[in-house]
C-alpha cells in the first residue's frame, strides 16, 4: 500500500524538508503541498489524501483549526511544528504524531511507521512496518513478527520467515508497535505476545527460540498472557 499525503507549511524551506524525507521512503509519495493553509483543505476535500503534514502557526488559518475541520472525517495527520506548547492540543485533536522542529530523518521514519500502521488499519488490511536493512526497504507484517533483539541503536528483528537488522532503538520501535500485542520481557529484547508458546521462569520459547526473561517483567508477563 502507498500512502498518498500532502504538506501543509506556510515555509517553503519547511515544505522541502518533509519532501526530501519522504523521497527516502518508498511507501509514501507527497502528492501536493500547500504554503496557503485554506487551499491546502481544499485540496483534502477534493482528493481525499491518506495523511497531512500540517504546520501550526500560519497566517490566515492555524494548522490546529484545520485540525478541527478535517478530523472529524477521518483524515490522518501529523503536525510539524517549532513549537512545543501546542502538543497537548495537538494529541487532543488526535494527532498521529507532533513533530517538533528541527526533526530528523530518524525521527519522521518512526511517524511514518505509526502513520502507515493507523492507515492500514482504517483500510482494513493487515497492519505492518518498513524497516531499512542496509540499502534494502523490508516491509514486515506484524503477525509475522516474532521477536527483537537490541544492542544500542541496533536491532536485530527475528519473523517467521527470517531475520534482518535495522539501525533503530528499542524505544523508537515500542513507540509504534500495539501495546497489546508486543511487550518488552528484557531491557534488550521485545517480543510478541501471541508468538510466545511456553514461558519458564527465565526465558520464554517461541518456536525453538528462548528468549531472556528479565525477574522484573515476569509478573507483567504472567498476566499479559493469562489475560489474553
Amino acid at each position: 500500500m502507498l500512502i498518498n499525503a500532502i504538506a501543509i507549511d506556510d515555509e517553503l524551506p519547511a515544505i522541502g524538508i518533509v519532501k526530501s524525507y519522504v523521497d527516502k521512503v518508498p511507501f509514501i509519495r507527497l502528492v501536493e503541498s500547500f504554503t496557503d493553509p485554506k487551499e491546502g483543505l481544499e485540496y483534502v476535500y477534493s482528493h481525499q489524501p491518506d495523511l497531512v503534514f500540517l504546520d501550526i502557526n500560519m497566517p490566515g488559518m492555524k494548522g490546529t483549526e484545520l485540525a478541527k475541520i478535517i478530523q472529524p472525517f477521518g483524515k490522518s495527520f501529523i503536525f510539524t511544528t517549532a513549537y512545543s506548547e501546542f502538543a497537548l492540543q495537538g494529541y487532543e485533536l488526535q494527532a498521529l504524531d507532533y513533530l517538533l522542529k528541527p526533526f530528523s530523518f530518524e525521527r519522521f521514519l518512526t511517524s511514518l511507521n505509526r502513520a502507515y500502521q493507523e492507515i492500514v488499519r482504517k483500510k482494513g488490511e493487515e497492519t505492518s512496518v518498513f524497516f531499512k536493512d542496509s540499502y534494502d526497504w523490508i516491509r514486515v507484517n506484524l503477525s509475522e513478527l516474532k521477536y527483537v533483539k537490541s544492542e544500542g541503536n541496533l536491532l536485530f528483528i527475528h519473523t517467521k520467515t527470517g531475520s534482518l537488522s535495522t539501525r533503530m532503538t528499542l524505544q523508537e520501535l515500542i513507540a509504534i508497535l500495539p501495546t497489546d500485542t508486543f511487550m518488552r520481557i528484557h531491557k534488550s529484547w521485545l517480543v510478541n505476545l501471541n508468538a510466545i508458546e511456553k514461558l519458564e521462569k527465565h526465558q520464554v520459547w517461541i518456536e525453538g527460540d528462548a528468549v531472556p526473561l528479565a525477574n522484573n517483567y515476569r509478573e507483567m508477563v504472567e498476566k499479559r498472557l493469562l489475560r489474553k
